[in-house]
């Protein structure tokens, strides 16, 4: 890989959330299109956030090429009052970098880990035509 590997990816492929509103308005959208969701719980301070979020970018680039996409997204878990977010305190957040997976409005999995190939070995999982007819 070059250093221009690191610029394959737009800022805004990974998108921020801020509030329960926000995400809950996501994960409609993405139900109509059948995407996957995947979500990236991080704070700023942490070293191990900051270290799986260059490969989260790289990941959204390359996924959900078929029909039903992958919408990749973030959210700091410290507010701008330094306080836990609303979002981080309704869902019990405790331990980052957490990704979770959502589809049809259901999270289907949830890992702490700064192991970029897990994230897209679930990815896969989820995003398969396989996964698919097992919910049939």
């Amino acid at each position: 890989m070059t250093d221009e590997d690191d610029d394959l990816c737009p800022v805004e492929c990974v998108r921020e959330f801020k509030t329960d509103e926000e995400l809950f308005r996501i994960l409609e959208t993405a139900k109509k299109t059948g995407s996957l969701v995947v979500v990236d719980f991080y704070r700023t301070s942490c070293g191990s956030c900051k270290y799986i979020e260059q490969g989260f970018s790289k990941l959204c680039k390359g996924a959900g090429n078929g029909e039903a996409g992958v919408i990749f997204l973030k959210h700091n878990v410290i507010d701008e009052y330094d306080e836990q977010s609303e979002v981080a305190e309704r869902l019990r957040i405790k331990t980052v970098p957490l990704f979770h997976f959502y589809k049809d409005g259901i999270l289907l999995e949830a890992f702490p880990t700064r192991d970029k190939e897990r994230i897209n070995a679930a990815i896969s999982k989820y995003t398969s035509p396989a996964s698919e007819e097992d919910d049939a």
